[in-house]
C-alpha cells in the first residue's frame, strides 16, 4: 500500500524523507517496523490529506509537539503499517528533549529511491545518527539502561560508507555550529568502539551542554517528565497492558457472534493480537461475564446445583423455547433458573456498560459473544415466555430480565461467523472442553438460532469460517479497519 502513497506525495510536491534507520528500510517497507517520515511543515495539510485518503488513520496526540502517528492496513498481507510523522526533528531519548534545527539539512538533499520513498543524503543521516545515539547517554538514568552498542556500531559503519570528512564538517558548520568536527569525531569513535558506559555518559553530558540552546524542557521539568514516563511504564507492566495508543476517531466495541464451533474464540484471539500490537485493545466474554459483588455468593452455589440436577443445566435449556425452560413445571426449579437468568442479564449489562466506557476512552474492546434483545436465542432474554404468566413473580422476573437486556448498549459493529452445521459438529467433537463435547442436538438448536441473530442498526459483517484462517482474518481485518 505504500508505493501508491509515495507516488501521490511525489505528484503533489510534498517535501518529505524517511529520516532515520534507513539501513533497515526494507524491513520498514514490509511493515515489520515503523517508518519515520520528516515532512516539511508547509506541506503538512497536503500530506495529511493524501495519507488519510489512502486509508491511514491518525492516532491521538503522541504527547510530543510536531509528531503524529498514522496506521494503515495493507489488505494483502493483513499487516498494519505504522507511520511516525515528524514536522520538526524532535529527538532525545524517552522524553525527546531536543529540537534540532536540521530539517533543511535532511530535506534539501533528499533523493528518491527505487522503492519510491525519499531518503536524506547519507552524510546528513550520519550526523544526526551520531548525535541521537550520544544523547541516549546524556542522562544518568537513561545511560544505565542496557543498549546494543554493536548494532549501533554496524549502522554507523553502513552510514559512513562513501561519506567524506569535509562533507560532514560542512554540515556541522552550517546546521549545528556549536558542535565542532573534532568533538563530533570523539562522539563517532565512542559509538564505533566498545567504550565504557562512564565515557559514553561524559560525552553525552558534553554534547547536551553544547545543545542547550535547543532544549525543550529545563532540568526540573525534565526530571518530572522522566519520572512520569517511568511510572507510566511500571503501571502498564503491572496491568500487563501492551499499548495505550488510541485512534483519533475513538474506540469501538466489536461483538463476535456465531454458533458453537464457528471459531469465535480463535478470531477474538487473533484480532486482539493484531490490533493490540499497536493500539489499546481489551477483550471480554459477553456470554460468560465475570460475577459482580451482588452475584458472587449465588454464583458460588452453581457448581453444587449442577451436580445435584445435571439434567437442568441452563446452557442446555436456554437453547430453544420449545425444549428449554418452557418445558419446566412452575415451581422451585423454574424459580432457580429464572433467578439465574436475571443474574446473568445483570452481569452482562454491567460488563458491557464498562466495555463501552472503555471504548469511549479510545480502547477497542472485542467481545466474544454479544447479548441481543432478541428473545429465545443464545445471549438473549430467556424468560420471554413468562411475560404474560398468571403468577406475579414470574412476570416480574421476566420483565426485569427484559429491561436489563434493553439497557445493554448496542455494539459498534458485529462480526457474525457462519459455518456449516456439519463442520460445527465435527469441531465440537475434537475440542478439548471441560465436561466433554456438547450434545449434537444441542448444537443443532444453537446453530439454527444463531443463523438469525438480529442487531438492528449495527453494521454486520458475515464471515464464513469454514475456509482457511488466513483468508478469514484478511476479510475480518479489512472490515474492522474500514469501519474504524
Amino acid at each position: 500500500m505504500l508505493l501508491p502513497v509515495f507516488d501521490a506525495l511525489d505528484g503533489a510536491g510534498v517535501r518529505y524523507c524517511h529520516w532515520k534507520s534507513n539501513r533497515n528500510l526494507a524491513s520498514a517497507l514490509r511493515g515489520d517496523t515503523d517508518l519515520d517520515l520528516l515532512v516539511h511543515r508547509g506541506d503538512a495539510a497536503r500530506f495529511r490529506s493524501i495519507v488519510e485518503l489512502a486509508g491511514f488513520r491518525p492516532t491521538r496526540s503522541s504527547g510530543h509537539p510536531s509528531i503524529a502517528n498514522y496506521y494503515g492496513l495493507d489488505e494483502e498481507s493483513g499487516k498494519l503499517v505504522d507511520l511516525h510523522v515528524y514536522y520538526r526533528t524532535i529527538t532525545g531519548a524517552t522524553i525527546k528533549n531536543y529540537h534540532l534545527p536540521v530539517e533543511s539539512m535532511l530535506l534539501e538533499g533528499a533523493r528518491r529511491t527505487e522503492h519510491g520513498v525519499y531518503l536524506p543524503a547519507r552524510s546528513a543521516e550520519l550526523v544526526l545518527f551520531v548525535i541521537r545515539k550520544t544523547l541516549d547517554y546524556a542522562v544518568l538514568s537513561e545511560a544505565l539502561r542496557p543498549r546494543q552498542w554493536k548494532r549501533n556500531a554496524e549502522e554507523l559503519g553502513w552510514l559512513s560508507e562513501g561519506v567524506g570528512e569535509e562533507e560532514v564538517a560542512a554540515l556541522l558548520r552550517e546546521h549545528l555550529p556549536t558542535i565542532d568536527f573534532a568533538f563530533f569525531q570523539q562522539l563517532r569513535d565512542s559509538i564505533r568502539s566498545d567504550t565504557s558506559r562512564v565515557r559514553r555518559f561524559l560525552l553525552g553530558r558534553a554534547l547536551a551542554s553544547r545543545l542547550r540552546p535547543h532544549l525543550r524542557y529545563r532540568s526540573p521539568l525534565a526530571i518530572v517528565l522522566r519520572t512520569r514516563h517511568l511510572c507510566t511504564r511500571v503501571w502498564l507492566a503491572l496491568r500487563r497492558a501492551r499499548r495505550t495508543e488510541t485512534l483519533l476517531s475513538g474506540g469501538a466495541v466489536v461483538g463476535v457472534v456465531g454458533s458453537d464451533g464457528s471459531g469465535k474464540s480463535t478470531l477474538v484471539r487473533e484480532v486482539s493480537r493484531w490490533l493490540g500490537g499497536f493500539l489499546s485493545v481489551a477483550t471480554v466474554h459477553g456470554g460468560k461475564p465475570p460475577p459482580t459483588p451482588a452475584t458472587l455468593a449465588p454464583r458460588a452455589l452453581l457448581p453444587l446445583l449442577r451436580r445435584l440436577v445435571p439434567r437442568y443445566r441452563l446452557s442446555r435449556l436456554e437453547a430453544g423455547s420449545a425444549t428449554g425452560l418452557e418445558t419446566l413445571p412452575r415451581g422451585h426449579l423454574l424459580i432457580l433458573h429464572a433467578l439465574r437468568a436475571v443474574m446473568l442479564g445483570y452481569e452482562r449489562k454491567r460488563l458491557l456498560v464498562r466495555a463501552h466506557r472503555r471504548a469511549a476512552g479510545g480502547t477497542i474492546v472485542i467481545a466474544d459473544r454479544y447479548p441481543t434483545r432478541q428473545p429465545g436465542v443464545p445471549e438473549g432474554p430467556s424468560l420471554h415466555f413468562l411475560l404474560e404468566d398468571a403468577r406475579l413473580l414470574y412476570r416480574w422476573l421476566a420483565r426485569v430480565e427484559e429491561r436489563l437486556y434493553r439497557s445493554i448498549p448496542p455494539p459498534d459493529l458485529i462480526l457474525s461467523l457462519n459455518v456449516p452445521l456439519e463442520v460445527a459438529i465435527q469441531r465440537n467433537l475434537t475440542r478439548a472442553k471441560p465436561g466433554g463435547p456438547e450434545p449434537t442436538e444441542y448444537l443443532r438448536r444453537r446453530h439454527a438460532q444463531c443463523s438469525n441473530l438480529d442487531f438492528a442498526g449495527v453494521p454486520v459483517h458475515r464471515v464464513h469460517t469454514d475456509g482457511s484462517l488466513d483468508h478469514t482474518l484478511r476479510s475480518v481485518k479489512t472490515f474492522i479497519w474500514r469501519t474504524l
